[in-house]
């Protein structure tokens, strides 16, 4: 089976109209029409309706059927085009969100030869668009940050460590007197809050919810987490962090939370669960494993 005859067949239930797709591939009309019918012979089939004036009828039963299964045929190749390049440059994608970063990334740099480490490109983003890169095979390893353990269908997550949550506020604030808070007192503060790609959002929103109370929040999308913690420095608002993430942070107060609802965050190794791991990758994950944060 030709897999450009699978692309060409899951374009055209998209688009329903042979001219269309072939003008998206750059390739004439009949070279669709011929990979349709090899599809058909292939599995011996209509996959396409002759009769072409219900147009959005035009798949049959079994091209819906085989529609489903190109889709996630289509992906594995794709990821697999992927994962081979990367292969033959002996490059390893490695998903580290900036948080985990300034946690590990010290760790990591002494732990590694200069030869892995030159092999290594680090994608530094949010928690939750690495998980979806990783799924489509952009990346291969990631660390990933979450309020509960991973499960994810086709993910391998292991998890390393948990770490607590704290509310982080300038030194000049009132609160940076106290050691700890309840989150019930911060109704009156104004949150310095996160976009989705941060796991803290989650956080924030079960803390407000265990409270009771709905907090002035100002939301950014930032870069990196470095903004809000500036922000936070400059007595804009107070925030909720990670406790290591602002570890030795000049001009910010952690505080830890008193509310005993078990809201941590869970440092975890991901890869996709069919993917098979260079000495390098084993390498890697094998530093990270043996890694402890300390509080």
């Amino acid at each position: 089976m030709n897999t450009r005859d699978l692309q060409y067949f899951v374009m055209l239930v998209k688009l329903k109209n042979y001219t269309q797709v072939a003008k998206y591939f750059n390739v004439s009309q009949p070279s669709i029409t011929q990979a349709i019918r090899r599809l058909e012979q292939e599995f011996d089939t209509n996959l396409v309706r002759k009769d072409r004036v219900h147009r959005d009828e035009m798949i049959t039963r079994s091209g819906q059927l085989l529609y489903k299964k190109a889709i996630a045929i289509n992906k594995k190749i794709d990821i697999a085009h992927q994962e081979i390049a990367r292969a033959d440059q002996q490059q390893i994608k490695f998903g580290l969100p900036p948080i985990i970063g300034k946690m590990y990334i010290s760790h990591i740099i002494g732990n590694l030869s200069k030869q892995l480490l030159q092999r290594i490109k680090i994608v530094s983003v949010g928690s939750h668009d690495l998980l979806a890169e990783l799924q489509a095979g952009k990346i291969d390893i990631a660390m990933l940050g979450s309020i509960a353990p991973i499960n994810q269908a086709g993910v391998f997550a292991q998890l390393i460590t948990t770490r607590p949550f704290s509310i982080i506020v300038s030194e000049q604030h009132p609160l940076a007197k106290k050691k700890s808070v309840s989150f019930r007192d911060l109704t009156d503060e104004l949150f310095i809050n996160y976009d989705q790609q941060y796991v803290h959002k989650a956080a924030f929103q079960a803390y407000s919810t265990y409270a009771q109370i709905n907090p002035r929040t100002a939301v950014y999308k930032v870069p990196n987490i470095s903004w809000i913690k500036e922000l936070v420095r400059q007595n804009k608002g107070i925030s909720l962090m990670v406790k290591d993430a602002v570890k030795d942070e000049p001009g910010i107060v952690a505080l830890d939370i008193e509310d005993p609802i078990p809201e941590k965050f869970y440092i975890s190794i991901a890869t996709r669960e069919d993917y098979i791991l260079s000495k390098d990758e084993q390498q890697l994950i094998s530093q990270l494993e043996e890694i402890t944060p300390t509080a």
